[in-house]
């Protein structure tokens, strides 16, 4: 639950042992009109100057500000729908309100990781929204949303590790297969030769 005070954005969770509102977060100096509609991603924040779009985390529901605009239409509350293909803007104490939709698109394409993965296999782990990346003898779970080996703010590190290690230069891990419900890894290891 994300509720507004007089100076600031608190968040709120249930507390499974006793089943009371807990605050867990607070934006400080921070005043707005909250939205959120069900189907989208994001909470908007909207103030005077700026408007804040913030990501919850679906596991430790912490918020991660995503991006930021200027409030240029003078808005009170922005609403996008869930396709996020039109917003809509109301300002109190006018009778009406403005829709906007996009004027430019674009397919550019932003590189979120430039190491080099030659060589390596992958697997997917969707019911634990991850993936795993196995690349010589180092195997590497990352999180599929922010293609990232940490999780949210709190930079909590996700499994990487080395297959024990072999005084053969040569072995690699050949193989990857992953259980059905995504809790365990088998690994073919080996050298990778070029002849038979």
């Amino acid at each position: 639950m994300v509720v507004r005070s007089s100076s600031s954005i608190l968040f709120f969770k249930i507390n499974e042992e006793n089943g009371f509102w807990e605050q867990y977060e607070e934006l400080k100096d921070m005043r707005g009109n909250i939205y959120f509609i069900r189907g989208n991603i994001r909470i908007q924040v909207c103030t005077d100057e700026y408007i804040y779009f913030y990501m919850i985390d679906k596991e430790t529901f912490m918020p991660s500000l995503e991006n930021v605009m200027y409030n240029n239409m003078q808005c009170s509350v922005m609403m996008f729908g869930a396709k996020v293909r039109f917003g809509v803007t109301f300002k109190a104490n006018q009778p009406d309100f403005t829709i906007y939709t996009r004027k430019y698109g674009h397919n550019f394409k932003v590189p979120v990781d430039l190491a080099d993965h030659e060589g390596a296999i992958g697997a997917t782990l969707k019911s634990l929204s991850r993936y795993v990346i196995a690349h010589e003898i180092n195997l590497t779970i990352y999180d599929q949303h922010t293609f990232k080996n940490t999780v949210g703010r709190s930079n909590k590190k996700l499994q990487s590790f080395k297959v024990p290690d072999s005084q053969d230069k040569n072995v690699a891990i050949l193989h990857m297969i992953v259980s059905a419900d995504d809790r365990r890894i088998a690994l073919g290891i080996g050298r990778n030769l070029i002849k038979d």
